[in-house]
């Protein structure tokens, strides 16, 4: 009996859950659906608020799965790079953070549950920072957490570069 009330518990708190659809732009940037999706948890509602474009300095972006924020992005446009310490405090930040190789020009530390990423540019700025915040029950602190993670940030990093015309 104790068993059956158990598993009755367990279909009630599956219930109300369903696979949500991924935005298909963040910070009106297109995003690929394999790299977000595995990001995005179950739930009843996903919502987006991107209030600024990439363009604009700085822009936000965020994503919330039944008021939970889940994703948190900040683009920033410069004409500095960052400073040595801010890599190291990103290092120790995020879980498994480290120096990442990236298919673009820049420096990027990633870990399971965040990024920061400078990628260079030739114009119209000479440097676009980002940091992503993942959270929530999708966050896998792995090296196959960090790679699905770095799936993602490479492809808004890359989106965002095209978007604003960064050339390098």
């Amino acid at each position: 009996m104790a068993s059956g009330i158990a598993v009755l518990a367990l279909l009630a708190s599956a219930c109300g859950k369903n696979d949500l659809a991924a935005p298909k732009e963040l910070c009106e940037v297109p995003v690929k659906e394999a790299a977000i999706s595995p990001l995005i948890p179950q739930g009843e509602k996903l919502k987006t608020w991107d209030p600024e474009p990439v363009d604009a300095d700085p822009a936000y972006c965020d994503i919330t799965v039944d008021g939970i924020r889940v994703l948190d992005i900040t683009v920033r446009l410069s004409d500095r790079g960052l400073n040595p310490e801010d890599w190291e405090y990103a290092k120790s930040e995020y879980k498994l953070g480290a120096l990442r190789k990236i298919p673009f020009t820049g420096t990027a530390v990633i870990g399971s549950n965040g990024a920061l990423v400078t990628a260079k540019c030739d114009s119209p700025v000479k440097y676009v920072h980002f940091v992503i915040l993942f959270k929530g029950d999708r966050v896998e602190d792995s090296q196959a957490g960090v790679e699905k993670f770095q799936n993602f940030v490479e492809d808004f990093v890359t989106g965002t570069k095209k978007k604003i015309g960064c050339t390098a």
